[in-house]
């Protein structure tokens, strides 16, 4: 075969695989554009659910606040039985009055039982749907990676064609081509990077890992607690969801000089505060701040606002706990929480 025939030829299969590549990798691009987009507009929604959520979970933590003042004056006061009613009543008059107002008592009691069962309904509702739109997100997140990764891969397959074909002057004829095809899959691969980079960084192991714990079920009550004991410290596993475990410390008493003190965004931390630290060690960790994270423990899932940075064992520890989130889980006080393992993720 002449020369230039096979110079011909070679070109013509260069032009044919890059054809292809070019072809695939628009298709890639649409498709990623696509799903970054998907993914951009249930952040809205997301944003929308969590001051649903939030808003509920308030509702939930006052209704409990006021049902264990009602349950601690009745144990202070010894409650208001009818067997009290008859010994204290001097006539049929004072009975008949009394037992209006026992019943008064009880009614009232069991109305406020019901209203925060309701309470708690709604929260689970709102955290359930809130979830719906943040595990479909990140498995639109997870698909735009896919793609990211195959649009390399269409690159490195049409680059390996090329120089396969050892013809050097057909592969330096469609140079430019394939030098435009990688920079559009690295351009793909920069905005998976930075959507990453919005991540929180692995913690760093200090003793051997935990099994994975598996995220909260949907219809997990958010104040239901729990006394379970204080898990290791260990590197966090992510699963697809987005969800990773972590170790997690609290604060927030007059013993520790930390309760109404500020936080690094100006809030104070109070009794009642639904607020977490992040590490200082993290890259850009102001940014977190403003930022709601969702925590799972023993059956039970609250969402937290970040507004406090601290050192944390330079980054050993996840999660800081202010006392709303720490008395949601169930611990009595800071110290009895100690640092415990958690599943939680950004929202």
């Amino acid at each position: 075969m002449p020369a230039a025939a096979a110079w011909a030829d070679g070109v013509s299969d260069a032009q044919q695989t890059l054809d292809a590549a070019e072809e695939r990798l628009t298709q890639i691009t649409q498709e990623h554009t696509k799903l970054q987009d998907e993914a951009d507009d249930l952040q809205g929604q997301i944003d929308d659910a969590v001051e649903g959520v939030l808003e509920a979970q308030s509702e939930v933590q006052e209704g409990r606040i006021r049902l264990g003042d009602m349950m601690s004056y009745e144990y202070k006061t010894g409650g208001v039985g009818v067997l009290k009613v008859l010994l204290k009543s001097e006539n049929l008059s004072d009975l008949l009055n009394n037992l209006h107002y026992v019943d008064s008592v009880q009614k009232a009691q069991a109305e406020e039982i019901e209203r925060q069962r309701q309470r708690e309904e709604a929260f689970s509702s709102a955290l359930d749907d809130m979830n719906k739109k943040k595990d479909a997100q990140m498995a639109k997140i997870a698909e735009a990676e896919k793609k990211s990764a195959e649009a390399a891969q269409v690159v490195s397959n049409a680059e390996a064609q090329l120089t396969k074909a050892q013809d050097e002057a057909a592969a330096a004829a469609e140079a430019e081509r394939l030098s435009a095809l990688k920079a559009q899959a690295e351009a793909l691969a920069a905005e998976q990077a930075k959507a990453a980079a919005a991540e929180p960084p692995a913690e760093q192991p200090q003793a051997p890992a935990p099994s994975e714990q598996k995220p909260p079920a949907s219809n997990d009550s958010a104040f239901s607690g729990s006394n379970s004991q204080a898990g290791n410290s260990g590197g966090p596993a992510v699963d697809q969801a987005g969800w990773k475990t972590g170790s997690a410390s609290a604060y927030g008493s007059t013993a520790d000089g930390t309760l109404g003190k500020p936080t690094a965004s100006g809030a104070l931390v109070t009794e009642t505060s639904m607020g977490v630290a992040v590490p200082l060690s993290w890259p850009n960790a102001r940014s977190y701040l403003g930022r709601q994270v969702e925590i799972s423990y023993g059956g039970s899932t609250v969402v937290a606002t970040v507004n406090d940075l601290g050192g944390m064992g330079g980054g050993s520890r996840s999660l800081d706990l202010q006392p709303g989130v720490w008395k949601a889980f169930g611990a009595s006080s800071c110290f009895d929480w100690g640092v415990r393992t958690v599943s939680y993720r950004f929202l």
